[in-house]
């Protein structure tokens, strides 16, 4: 059986298409021990805000947090770790060997599914939206695709709308904000197939809701992952007087934005302004039209949470006098029942440590008026003691965390509330 550290390697290769063309040649992996305090948190964050590193784990009371680093800044990042009594160790010594490997091994399984369009691989974005018209093709009486607007390089936010008739309620559901979060696509073709290839199973799903599907909502930099840079982040719009490129998506929605990180060259710039990204105003210029839409769930990856909204001030908590809480717990239960698969819930600072600004899921339910918003971070968990795939996982684990994310759907579904709130 091969170690769970050859699956962490996983996330620097590619599926379908020529890998990233940027090297990782002596790019390592670093990982500290857990953090146990939060002034380790603290002082660990303050490394976040130097644009050499990229942290794959955000920090957070117990969990280590890994680090990926170049080689001409590795001995100062190690070094500034031991001073804060870190202990680091390097997880991966040269990530560019790993894309080599790996390379091969999804190049095989490309050959072995003869172009077939499988959610149980990783698909590039030409392969998702041939997808959604084959559904469109197949399902003529229930699918219909609906452009919502253009990426920054004229790609198209293409969402598809599965009803069987007016006057429904609805779910929204987008993936791939994050451009290298390629695990979430997968599980909304599976929410979709659900809908349609398995519909007899499903039928009163369809029945009682709308459902629509962004299945790539960061469409520029989907591409740029594949074909340029596998951790590749952000937006491709370019940054007047800045040679670094992008937007974080989701810190760009307008809710307390201008509380957000305003440093371009960070994996966190907000922007600059709200909805400055033409893909954030896509969505939210979609949603607010659309005022059936009353459950909206962002699919991210990785860390097993379900996140709920109002993460924008520490220690600040869900108002009790909504059912945020418990239908999250209670699609917690469903999930784990799966495959014993345990995620937690909380608010980004409740179980992350961390405080972020801007999000989708919170503008959803601020602005919005959205009663259930949540954000789900896939499969796998962080570990501290066990090296785990991040972005990728063995393909193996696929199929487990789809049908597991779907039976926590079901659950947001079953409470759909009748209407939004006024904001």
């Amino acid at each position: 059986m091969l170690s769970s550290a050859y699956y962490f390697l996983v996330l620097t290769c590619c599926a379908t298409t020529a890998l990233a063309h940027k090297s990782y040649d002596g790019y390592q992996v670093i990982r500290t021990r857990e953090l146990r305090a939060e002034d380790e948190v603290e002082n660990v964050l303050s490394l976040t805000e130097q644009n050499d590193y990229d942290f794959l784990t955000s920090p957070r009371v117990g969990s280590a947090v890994q680090i990926l680093v170049g080689p001409e800044k590795t001995d100062a990042l190690q070094s500034n770790l031991r001073t804060l009594g870190l202990f680091p160790e390097v997880l991966v010594q040269n990530v560019e060997r790993a894309l080599s490997l790996e390379r091969k091994t999804y190049s095989s399984m490309k050959r072995r599914s003869r172009k077939s369009v499988s959610s149980d691989r990783y698909l590039n974005f030409d392969e998702i939206m041939a997808y959604v018209k084959t559904v469109a093709e197949m399902f003529p009486e229930i699918a219909t695709i609906i452009d919502i607007g253009t990426s920054w390089e004229g790609r198209p936010m293409r969402l598809l709308k599965l009803s069987n008739g007016p006057g429904k309620n609805a779910v929204f559901m987008d993936s791939a904000i994050h451009a290298r979060e390629w695990l979430g696509p997968l599980t909304l073709i599976h929410f979709i197939d659900q809908l349609t290839k398995n519909l007899q199973e499903n039928q009163a799903l369809l029945d009682a809701n709308d459902w629509f599907f962004l299945l790539v909502a960061n469409p520029d930099g989907y591409v740029y992952s594949w074909s340029e840079d596998r951790f590749w982040r952000k937006t491709r719009k370019p940054n007047n007087g800045s040679d670094c490129i992008g937007t974080d998506p989701n810190r760009n929605f307008d809710y307390l934005w201008k509380e957000a990180n305003d440093d371009v060259c960070t994996q966190h710039y907000s922007g600059s302004e709200p909805f400055s990204e033409p893909e954030c105003a896509a969505i939210s210029k979609f949603i607010l039209e659309n005022t059936k839409i009353t459950l909206y769930l962002a699919m991210h990856s990785y860390g097993q949470l379900i996140l709920l909204p109002w993460v924008v001030e520490k220690n600040q908590t869900v108002s009790s006098d909504n059912k945020l809480e418990s239908v999250a717990k209670e699609a917690q239960r469903a999930l784990a029942a799966v495959n014993g698969t345990q995620y937690s819930v909380g608010t980004t600072t409740q179980v992350l440590g961390y405080v972020a600004h801007g999000t989708s899921f919170d503008w959803a339910f601020a602005k919005a008026g959205i009663q259930l918003s949540y954000t789900m971070e896939l499969s796998p968990k962080w570990n501290g003691q066990v090296v785990e795939a991040n972005f990728i996982l063995d393909p193996a684990r696929i199929p487990v965390v789809k049908a597991e994310s779907w039976e926590a759907v079901k659950v947001f579904v079953s409470h759909l509330p009748e209407t939004r709130v006024n904001v």
